[in-house]
C-alpha cells in the first residue's frame, strides 16, 4: 500500500466487510478475462458467504477453491465545508486537493478461495447470517423461505486468505 498513513489493521478490515452495504467480487473466467459482480455478502469468522442461481457464470466459476477478490465500502462521503472553512482554504491549492476536492472513505480488500456449500446445514446457516443482515425485520418467515428456496440456489463459501484495508476521514 503506497499510502501506509491510511493503513487498517485486519480487525479494521473485517469491520468494513461487515458494515458494506454490498461488495464487488471478481475473478478471472475461462477465457482469461475478468468477471466481476456487485453481491450481498454476510460473514462469519473468515468465511464470506453469497448466494447465486444454479446456473450461471457464479455457478460456473466460484467453486473449487477459485481465486476471487473481493472489494468493499462501508463509508463514502465528499467532504462539506462551511463557507468559512472553504474562504479560508480557497487559495491554498495543496488544501483544496486534500480536503475539498476528495473523497473520504474506508475500504477493505479480501482475497479468498471460493468454495461451493454442499451440507444443508451449512447453506441454512449461510443463509440465516445473510437474511439476518439485510431482512432482519422478517426472521420469522425465515425457515419458510429457507426451505423452500434450498434446492433453487447455490450458496458459496468465500475463504478470506488475506486482507487489506484503508482510509481516509478528514
Amino acid at each position: 500500500m503506497r499510502r501506509k498513513d491510511r493503513n487498517l489493521c485486519d480487525e479494521e478490515a473485517l469491520e468494513i466487510i461487515d458494515n458494506s452495504e454490498y461488495a464487488v467480487i471478481s475473478c478471472v473466467d475461462e477465457s482469461g478475462g475478468v468477471f466481476s459482480i456487485p453481491i450481498s455478502i454476510a460473514r462469519e469468522g473468515m468465511s464470506v458467504y453469497i448466494h447465486g442461481a444454479v446456473a450461471g457464470s457464479k455457478a460456473r466459476l466460484f467453486k473449487d477453491g477459485k481465486d476471487v477478490k473481493m472489494v468493499c465500502v462501508s463509508y463514502n462521503k465528499v467532504p462539506k465545508h462551511t463557507e468559512a472553512e472553504f474562504e479560508a482554504m480557497k487559495d491554498d491549492g495543496a488544501r483544496l486537493g486534500s480536503r475539498v476536492f476528495t473523497t473520504e472513505y474506508k475500504s477493505a480488500i479480501a482475497e479468498t478461495k471460493a468454495y461451493l456449500v454442499a451440507e444443508d446445514t451449512k447453506k441454512i446457516k449461510a443463509l440465516r447470517l445473510l437474511c439476518e443482515k439485510y431482512t432482519p425485520e422478517y426472521m420469522s418467515a425465515f425457515e419458510t423461505a429457507a426451505y423452500h428456496g434450498l434446492n433453487h440456489l447455490y450458496i458459496y463459501e468465500l475463504k478470506i486468505k488475506s486482507l487489506s484495508a484503508k482510509a481516509k476521514i478528514l
